[in-house]
């Protein structure tokens, strides 16, 4: 055998070898919604193959998983064959690939510029709904590209799909397709988890697994029980002629007769402005309700995009920009366990260090104890890690088919705090464990760099590091000795690494933090259940600690989204003998313990104004301060209690709601000259 001949031999066994490899990862991920592997080891294996298969052409089958869409229709369901494939993307993960793409499609449409239509890449379920007479007939899953599950009773339970397209007019063409994506919004996959929870069920993994299993049901009643969402993202077939010319004129289209679209969507002439509209999404990914893992980038024109065609599975005409991993699979070294500033004791998993998201993660968040024992995570396990909001690396579950044959111990709280050995307790109607031992140096430590936080009294400079040094050295034995450090300065100096520069500087910032209003005093006390929204409606509603630690428990409570959990724990801190001997000490320290503005008595006092739509003169978050600040509520959707709605450019359905309702909509301008009629004018 010559070399060429050993050469393509052993090209061809790699080749199978990649094919069976993606296809039992197709099968895990579209059939099973069990994913053994991340995107980003998945998009590894395909482009490898994808490379092997064009260096050697006669390679290629007909049935290799670069010539179709993965995944296969399961049993239970009929199946329905595509009229047109459902065809896959291909994909680019950066800008130098994007502009590359852009390039390639320039030279063979021999145009130097071309409209695109960009939106984020919802981590959904393709769908093919088919209209027959202006109404939903039948409606299919993608399946193998070709054929699919006819899933229509189920896609029936969806309410934002709807079953009659338009409002009575001519709905001509007599009958079209439209390609659309199911996704479970994070909201509903929280609250279907945490009655499982309650329950003492194993939890769903995440949003995309478990929309993949609602809409597989056999009982569209559960089906209709999970609140699935769907967003309509192309036209498909047309039965006679079609009724636009473009991808853009198609969204317009689909949302006047009634289907949801991503209101984020964008048309864009150049290659620099998708590139600048890809990076934006990939840091506002999380500001959304639903995932997204990347951005779609199409041709607008539908004369280019037949022009372009299509190449083995995937259109030219269109890329998806892919966001950086967010899954890995790595293994579990162990379980340990930290203790919080509230002493709350908290496990976290050490891993064998695997890069995820764009970082390298070797630590990783359980949550608590229930979680683990739900998701049966044990030590020693394979398990899928993701990094939420890009930021805090979290352990999904275990991939439990590698734990056969396996003997792995479940998990179990210690006895006693791992820092000071006090024995735990635990709080039934939380799940949570803590130490009680409010000596405990880790939870002093905590609390002071709590405290020091920029969301709190903001003493920039005193971190990690240094406020657990300040507490093993008893330099602070509680949080108000955090002001008479100034008086031992020359002892400070003698600490290694702490010159005099450094030291006066933060000297100056804990000076500065005095004049910090009450409800960064309130945040960085570290009352549980205390957060920022908390802390500011407290602040704003009573105007000083004098008033908020006089209020009875019913008062408290009686404060616009404080209920009666977190109430209590604000009475009964404020109320405790040693968090009112803090407060009194912070006071004669000089730190300040009153609020800006009370809300009582404002000039919105009681009114409910609802925020949408593109604004100019403020961010989304100012506005609604500014709201709260003068003592207005916040809605989140419009109703009949609504009094305003301050819309900017869009608006979408709370716009539309206003209109129905007679809602008074106002732009920004509106809003001053309402504040201005009510006694307010700008500082």
């Amino acid at each position: 055998m010559t070399t060429d001949a050993r050469a393509l031999e052993a090209a061809q066994l790699h080749a199978e070898e990649l094919r069976t490899t993606i296809r039992y990862h197709d099968y895990r991920y579209h059939v099973l919604a069990q994913p053994e592997i991340g995107d980003s080891e998945y998009d590894r294996l395909y482009r490898e193959l994808v490379d092997l298969e064009e260096q050697h052409p006669e390679l290629v089958t007909p049935d290799s998983p670069t010539q179709r869409v993965g995944g296969q229709a399961v049993e239970g369901f009929a199946t329905i064959q595509h009229r047109e494939p459902m065809l896959s993307l291909g994909n680019v993960f950066n800008g130098e690939e994007l502009r590359a793409w852009h390039a390639r499609v320039c030279r063979l449409v021999e145009r130097d510029a071309f409209a695109m239509v960009c939106e984020p890449k919802i981590d959904g379920l393709a769908m093919s709904l088919v209209y027959r007479a202006g109404r939903f007939a039948t409606g299919a899953t993608r399946g193998d590209g070709t054929r699919g599950e006819d899933i229509t009773a189920n896609l029936r339970t969806i309410r934002a799909l709807p079953l009659v397209a338009g409002r009575g007019e001519d709905r001509s063409p007599e009958a079209f397709e439209v390609r659309g994506e199911v996704y479970m919004p994070r909201p509903e996959f929280e609250r279907l988890n945490a009655e499982r929870a309650a329950a003492g069920e194993q939890l769903y993994m995440n949003p995309r697994n478990t929309a993949a299993g609602s809409v597989r049901q056999l009982d569209p009643a559960i089906t209709a029980s999970r609140r699935l969402a769907l967003f309509a993202y192309q036209l498909g077939w047309v039965e006679g002629r079609a009724p636009v010319d473009s991808q853009w004129g198609a969204l317009e289209w689909l949302r006047a007769l009634g289907f949801p679209t991503s209101p984020h969507a964008r048309r864009l002439q150049t290659v620099e402005e998708v590139e600048a509209f890809c990076a934006e999404w990939a840091e506002r990914r999380d500001s959304l309700e639903y995932d997204i893992d990347g951005v779609v980038v199409k041709v607008d024109e539908f004369a280019l995009q037949r022009q372009l065609g299509i190449v083995g599975r995937e259109p030219r005409w269109a890329t998806a920009f892919k966001f950086p991993a967010e899954q890995a699979v790595t293994r579990l070294r162990g379980i340990d366990v930290s203790v919080g500033r509230t002493g709350v004791l908290t496990p976290f998993a050490v891993l064998e260090p695997v890069f995820v998201g764009g970082a390298t993660v070797s630590l990783a968040t359980l949550h608590n104890e229930e979680q683990i024992r739900l998701k049966d995570i044990r030590a020693g396990d394979d398990v899928i890690v993701q990094r939420a909001g890009d930021v805090i690396p979290q352990v999904v579950g275990p991939v439990l088919s590698r734990r056969e044959g396996r003997d792995l111990e479940a998990f179990e709280m210690p006895s006693a705090c791992p820092v000071c050995h006090t024995p735990v307790q635990r709080d039934p109607s939380e799940a949570r464990t803590y130490c009680p031992n409010r000596d405990c140096p880790v939870q002093l430590a905590r609390q002071l760099e709590h405290f020091a936080s920029r969301g709190a009294m903001d003493i920039e400079g005193l971190g990690e590091q240094l406020s657990f040094r300040l507490v093993d050295l008893g330099f602070v034995r509680t949080l108000s000795d955090l002001y008479a450090l100034p008086d031992r300065r020359e002892e400070l100096l003698q600490l290694e690494g702490i010159g005099a520069k450094t030291l006066d500087a933060l000297f100056a910032r804990i000076e500065a933090s005095k004049r910090q209003p009450l409800h960064r005093l309130l945040i960085g006390l570290s009352i549980r259940h205390v957060g920022g929204e908390t802390a500011r409606a407290l602040a704003l509603y009573f105007g000083s600690m004098d008033a908020l630690r006089a209020a009875p428990l019913e008062e408290i409570m009686g404060v616009e989204g404080i209920g009666p959990i977190v109430a209590q724990s604000v009475h009964d801190s404020l109320h405790d003998e040693r968090t009112a001997a803090l407060v009194d000490r912070l006071r004669a320290a000089g730190v300040r313990q009153d609020e800006d503005i009370s809300a009582r008595g404002g000039p919105l006092e009681g009114v409910q104004i609802v925020v949408t739509g593109a604004l100019t003169q403020w961010s989304r978050n100012e506005i609604e301060e500014l709201i709260k600040r003068l003592g207005g509520k916040v809605g989140s959707s419009v109703t009949k209690n609504t009094a305003y709605l301050v819309a900017g450019e869009g608006g979408g359905s709370k716009r539309t709601k206003a209109e129905q309702l007679g809602t008074p909509i106002l732009d920004e301008d509106g809003l001053l000259e309402v504040l201005r009629d009510r006694g307010w004018t700008p500082d």
